[in-house]
């Protein structure tokens, strides 16, 4: 038999999982560019990798994400009025929003929503970006937590 000294309950199996952390769901597989790259190149890396973020590394620093949306937005710049030119891939970069792979989902859920974004970088400063977390990885995450 165990005894309890501090007159807490161990949580029920089936609550154990009620709320898992961001680790449980992330996309680990991370695609990232340089801020060098041209726009088109990025969006070409999208579309053969199938992914919808590119974090953007500076040497070891992640300096921003950059969405389709960005990358279009930016494509049409520079086919704007002024003819073809050359837009920066910093110049479309979202500043980035970190969250640590312990978090729980609830937690994620709601800096996404407070920031008004889309993804989250895993990771920390010490460690760097291990992942990335997206809406539609939380939208996962909570389907199978509604079939269970």
């Amino acid at each position: 038999m165990t005894e309890h000294t501090t007159g807490e309950r161990p949580a029920p199996p089936e609550a154990l999982d009620h709320d898992p952390t961001v680790r449980t769901v992330m996309t680990h597989r991370l695609v990232a560019v340089d801020p060098a790259v041209p726009l088109a190149t990025a969006l070409q890396l999208m579309i053969a990798g199938g992914v919808r973020h590119l974090p953007v590394i500076d040497g070891t620093h992640c300096i921003g994400i950059v969405t389709e949306t960005d990358l279009l937005r930016g494509l049409v710049a520079c086919h704007g009025p002024l003819g073809s030119t050359t837009l920066p891939l910093e110049a479309v970069t979202t500043p980035v929003r970190t969250v640590d792979p312990g978090t729980s989902l609830h937690a994620a859920a709601a800096l996404m929503d407070a920031a008004k974004v889309d993804v989250l970088l895993v990771g920390d400063d010490e460690s760097g970006p291990i992942g990335i977390l997206t809406a539609t990885d939380l939208i996962h995450a909570l389907a199978a937590i509604a079939t269970r």
